[in-house]
């Protein structure tokens, strides 16, 4: 009876350390893809009337096709944009080219006698073969298009 009660407080014990790390996996893996954005990276404050800063995003915009832009409610989205494709390993030596592509969801609003623009921009990637060739998946912006869409909007209402 002592060897019986030995081996149920080592499962017992062994239980209890499994659940533990799989509560350490599960909440550090969940808790790694939601890490906060830098706000002041996709949205900005421009000493401009609402209606300056809109055309100069709507300039800024140009040759992006626009899925919906509606000025009332100060919001553009643009159609997805192949952009860029990243070598990534996909197995042991093999490095392949994958695809990319982005859309902008773009806010425009009047604030205290000032305007502000915020940008979201969904990116996503694609594999270049196999069953994830087949579906995109949605990555974590680092903030750059965002940052380099906000300095357009500024040259263009900089300009004369």
């Amino acid at each position: 009876m002592n060897l019986n009660g030995l081996s149920m407080r080592r499962y017992s014990a062994l239980a209890a350390l499994l659940c533990i790390l799989f509560a350490v996996i599960f909440i550090g893996c969940a808790t790694r893809r939601l890490g906060l954005r830098n706000m002041a990276a996709v949205s900005r404050y421009f000493d401009r009337d609402v209606n300056t800063v809109w055309d100069a995003v709507i300039q800024s915009v140009k040759g992006i096709p626009i899925e919906i832009k509606d000025k009332e409610q100060g919001f553009i989205k643009t159609h997805w944009v192949k952009d860029w494709s990243a070598k990534k390993t996909t197995g042991l030596f093999l490095e392949e080219s994958w695809q990319g592509r982005y859309r902008l969801l773009i806010k425009v609003t009047s604030e205290q006698n000032k305007s502000y623009v915020s940008i979201n921009t969904q990116i996503e990637e694609k594999a270049p073969g196999g069953s994830r060739a087949f579906r995109w998946k949605r990555i974590t912006s680092d903030g750059t298009i965002e940052q380099d869409f906000l300095k357009k909007v500024e040259n263009v209402l900089s300009s004369p």
